[in-house]
């Protein structure tokens, strides 16, 4: 079931995350320092008398103390609709709470969880850091203890597992122009399509050592890759089927590259139907496609195709 919070909640488990793994991988709770700010004051909400206490205590300024007074305010006063959000591992986690505080004899507090820390979606898919828009894992960047998530309805929407509308229109945008790219790709002619493989693999990083095979329909290419020392061979073909693919699987097997690539403009049936799973990486129009957006070559297919 899709979670309805009636707020969301930023918390940092401990300076330096120094709670985060007896919380979330242990005890299953929140747990809040501010050891010096008496438990029982905070219970019964006299939080005059916590703001007193870190101005006339701990001599911090008033705006200082109004926001560790706020942060612990909401640490004991937010209800089980919460949503709480911490990052850890890498990874996003969420959990909603009860209320009640309890607190341990080092004298920090904590809430336990309902349930479990969860690091997943709703639909089992972690939520792990690289997939996660940069706005929000900014939040990790709080000096504070709690705060509120700025991007609410992004961080929702992930826990649910639900494309924001922007997102769905970019990819249905983006769907779009990798089918009508695909096309002019498919419209040029060949030498011009030999020579767009060949950009794809020196965008890369890739450098041409030489070219082979210009008496035939077909290019290779010897590369080489200075970052990571290795070697490749690319075999461009117009058309191939599954004999001519394994043809060269052979032919490759003799050679001493560390990488092999087959790329057909207009694979036969037999051959688009073939479980490659093999060393040599099978390239046809749709990958062609992607390589070509990634790359930023679709200005120069429009150029070559108009």
């Amino acid at each position: 079931m899709k979670i309805k919070p009636k707020k969301i909640l930023f918390i940092k488990l401990g300076s330096g995350g120094q709670f985060e793994k007896d919380c979330i991988e242990k005890n299953q709770m929140l747990r809040l320092s501010y050891r010096s700010v008496d438990h029982d004051i905070c219970s019964k909400g006299n939080w005059q008398a916590v703001y007193d206490h870190f101005v006339n205590i701990e001599k911090t300024k008033p705006f200082v103390a109004t926001s560790h007074t706020n942060q612990i305010r909401q640490f004991y006063e937010e209800s089980s609709e919460t949503l709480w959000l911490t990052f850890y591992a890498n990874k996003l986690w969420w959990c909603f709470s009860k209320p009640d505080i309890t607190l341990l004899p080092d004298k920090t507090k904590t809430r336990t969880v309902i349930g479990k820390w969860s690091d997943k979606d709703i639909n089992g898919k972690t939520l792990t850091a690289d997939n996660i828009s940069g706005k929000l894992l900014k939040t990790q960047g709080f000096r504070g203890t709690i705060c509120s998530v700025p991007e609410q309805r992004y961080a929702l929407a992930k826990i649910n597992g639900e494309q924001m509308k922007e997102v769905v229109e970019v990819e249905q945008a983006l769907n779009n122009l990798k089918d009508k790219v695909s096309k002019l790709i498919q419209n040029l002619q060949w030498k011009d399509f030999e020579t767009l493989i060949d950009l794809i693999f020196r965008q890369a990083g890739w450098q041409r050592v030489g070219a082979t095979g210009k008496t035939q329909k077909t290019l290779d290419l010897d590369l080489f890759a200075p970052v990571t020392n290795e070697s490749a061979i690319v075999q461009i073909k117009s058309q191939s089927d599954l004999k001519e693919f394994e043809y060269y699987q052979n032919e490759f097997a003799k050679m001493s590259h560390d990488r092999f690539f087959y790329v057909v403009h207009s694979p036969k049936t037999d051959l688009k139907k073939y479980q490659n799973d093999s060393e040599t990486k099978l390239y046809f129009i749709d990958k062609v496609t992607d390589l070509t957006i990634s790359s930023g070559l679709v200005e120069w297919v429009i150029k070559k195709t108009s």
